[in-house]
């Protein structure tokens, strides 16, 4: 369960930090008005960002998706150094 955890917050991190450098690049070439919609896996964040705030939006998610990957490689070493990871969780014997 500790390792699919890891590989969820790996994903998302990517997916966020992908996202960020997207929006970025959408805030200098493709935006055509006054403001665009954001939305990140089909969730609507804002509907009207206004060309000027693009870049903190973008920042805002390219942020994000370091601490996700920060968070899963700090899980993914925890889990690594420990011996007996994969084996299942048994109960101490009381004496």
């Amino acid at each position: 369960m500790r390792w699919l955890i890891g590989i969820l917050f790996s994903i998302l991190g990517i997916l966020l930090l992908t996202y960020g450098l997207n929006l970025r690049e959408v805030a200098e070439t493709q935006v055509d008005g006054d403001s665009i919609g954001v939305y990140f896996l089909g969730i609507e964040i804002n509907e009207r960002v206004p060309t000027v705030d693009i870049p903190s939006y973008s920042n805002g998610f390219m942020g994000s998706g370091i601490i996700f990957l920060v968070l899963a490689v700090c899980l993914f070493v925890i889990l690594l150094s420990e011996k007996s990871t994969l084996k299942p969780i048994t109960p101490k014997k009381q004496a």
